[in-house]
């Protein structure tokens, strides 16, 4: 019986301990594949209606029969060189650039093309991944550029672990930026100075500067089956001409980005046509088109960047001139049959300023409304504004306006640079109410009047007066665009009693500027003061007369009396 009794508690025992690891093995055996992918899957691809979007993978390193990763093709991928190891391959994101770049190349030399499956979810899957890493393609999008990613299948002890990307918020942070990243094709342009111009600021700019303009246009995913692509980019200026010499040449690169792109000579020479062009018929835009399915498909994803120059010509006679340059971007998307086309567009401001000048924007086609921020007077009394836009009342009846003062306006100092402005013309004479007109001037340079001569019948002053034009810039809540003109102010002279301040308001929809003279914004322009000649006997007058017959006389009578003298003596 005692032997019975032993055998039944080995039993026993026996059967709870296989129970337990039962229990242990199913939990295994349950958990485990929950807790990794079972199929690679992309999000963050936004579906469009009637458009039909496909996701590719092309493995670009691959796990071999030794037992270690390879690239599929060689010299493709970064590697990390570590004496007697194999090679750590590290993919950046300049090597998938380069495969992609290359893509119809090696895309078929990659070889072993797998489809990813749309889910109802609106995520992609695909669970027909070998082990290694995969370069992703998004084909057909039409709304969206989706830069090419990667993704991973790794080996585990519980079996392969498939990667998951987001194209919504995952980002590759290396050498270039942000890489990952999906968008709207767009077309940007962007302005700078160059050497020679009045300053760096190319919001406000004077007449003659030369601006250097970069645009970047977006090319859509085009396949490579895609056939008769409309793709144009077309500029326009206003109040610039382009500059096209061996100074300021036209430069075009392709590429992923800014800092990767590549000079390009076959739209280089498109652009640069299309300006000589425009120069040649001195018309104020040119376009780049014609560039064929061929190079369109196998730039699919990239940028086209073309740089080009113009010079400032404003010729508007007002006191703010605006000079609005867009720049348009028409295409296809990858999936219209009737190739209808998409626009975009981008534009530049630029601002130049004058003074005793029109008022822009001014309705009343009775009067010119001339500002008025510098008069010519002379020393007899003083000048205000009134409150309507540019006239001017005397303080004293006798206040006279004086013309035919000239003035050059020097550049940076008294001793600066002349400024020349439309016409070539370096000197400025005061009209009948005293006052210069001056347009193409910049604002934050300073500018210094120098009289050169001065009306008839006073004299000159030499004083130099300081003209400095100080502009405020805001967003326009229409366009988004930052840095447009919301107001500004002219001023005159230098220290405390001697400087007037002239303020205006400008609109940023309708370009009208508003003149602003209240109590808490004083505004008085600027009079420049000569002082009139000493009256003298003039030349031929009776006072001469007088004196010179007098002379005569006197002259007369005394060699009258010297001969008279010497007779006497000889007798």
């Amino acid at each position: 019986m005692r032997k019975v009794k032993k055998l039944f508690a080995v039993l026993l025992t026996l059967a709870m301990v296989l129970g337990m690891s039962a229990t242990v093995f199913a939990t295994n055996t349950e958990q485990t594949p929950s807790a990794k992918p079972t199929v690679a899957t992309i999000n963050g691809i936004e579906q469009e209606p009637g458009v039909d979007i496909s996701v590719v993978a092309y493995q670009i390193i691959k796990y071999n029969d030794n037992g270690y990763y390879e690239e599929v093709l060689s010299d493709t991928i970064d590697k990390d060189e570590v004496a007697g190891q194999h090679p750590t391959l590290t993919p950046t994101s300049k090597n998938v650039q380069n495969l992609y770049y290359n893509r119809l190349k090696n895309l078929k030399d990659l070889g072993g093309e797998r489809s990813f499956v749309l889910q109802e979810d609106g995520s992609y899957t695909c669970g027909d991944l070998a082990l290694g890493t995969w370069l992703v393609v998004v084909n057909g999008a039409k709304s969206y550029i989706y830069n090419p990613a990667i993704i991973s299948v790794n080996q585990t002890p519980d079996g392969k672990e498939y990667g998951t990307l987001n194209l919504n918020t995952n980002t590759w942070l290396n050498e270039t930026g942000t890489y990952l990243k999906k968008d709207e094709p767009t077309i940007t342009k962007t302005a700078e100075s160059v050497e020679g111009s009045s300053d760096t600021n190319v919001v406000g700019t004077q007449f003659g500067d030369i601006l250097k303009f970069t645009v970047t246009a977006d090319i859509p995913a085009y396949t490579p089956d895609r056939t008769n692509i409309q793709y144009s980019i077309k500029d326009t200026l206003t109040g610039l001409d382009f500059v096209l010499d061996e100074e300021h040449p036209v430069a075009v690169k392709v590429g992923m980005d800014s800092q990767t792109a590549r000079p390009n000579e076959y739209v280089k020479d498109i652009a640069k046509s299309a300006i000589e062009a425009a120069i040649g018929k001195n018309e104020k835009s040119f376009t780049v088109t014609g560039l064929g399915d061929q190079f369109l498909v196998t730039n699919s994803n990239n940028k086209i960047i073309i740089e080009y120059y113009a010079r400032v010509t404003s010729t508007t006679l007002i006191n703010v001139d605006r000079l609005n340059n867009k720049a348009e971007l028409d295409y296809s998307n990858n999936t219209d049959t009737n190739n209808k086309s998409n626009h975009k567009e981008t534009e530049t401001k630029h601002y130049t300023f004058g003074i005793d000048t029109t008022v822009s924007g001014w309705k009343d086609s009775e009067s010119s409304h001339p500002t008025g921020e510098f008069v010519k007077i002379d020393d007899k009394g003083n000048i205000q504004y009134t409150q309507t836009p540019g006239e001017v009342e005397k303080t004293e009846s006798a206040v006279q306006f004086l013309e035919g003062a000239q003035f050059q306006l020097h550049i940076g100092n008294v001793n600066g640079t002349l400024f020349t402005d439309k016409s070539g013309e370096d000197t400025f004479t005061t009209d009948k109410n005293g006052r210069l007109q001056i347009v193409g001037l910049d604002d934050g340079v300073e500018y210094y009047l120098v009289e050169t001569k001065a009306p008839t019948g006073y004299s000159l002053n030499a004083t130099p007066v300081k003209v400095y034009i100080e502009a405020t810039y805001g967003m326009d809540q229409v366009t988004n665009l930052q840095d447009v003109l919301t107001g500004y102010q002219v001023i005159m002279g230098e220290g405390k009693g001697s400087q007037t301040i002239t303020h205006y308001g400008y609109n940023i929809e309708t370009g009208e500027t508003e003149f602003i003279n209240t109590p808490d914004t004083p505004s008085n322009p600027f009079g420049f003061k000569n002082t009139k000649l000493t009256n003298l006997p003039s030349t031929g007058g009776i006072g001469t007369t007088i004196f010179t017959i007098g002379g005569c006389l006197i002259m007369v009578v005394a060699a009258g009396l010297f001969f008279a003298s010497r007779r006497k003596s000889a007798k």
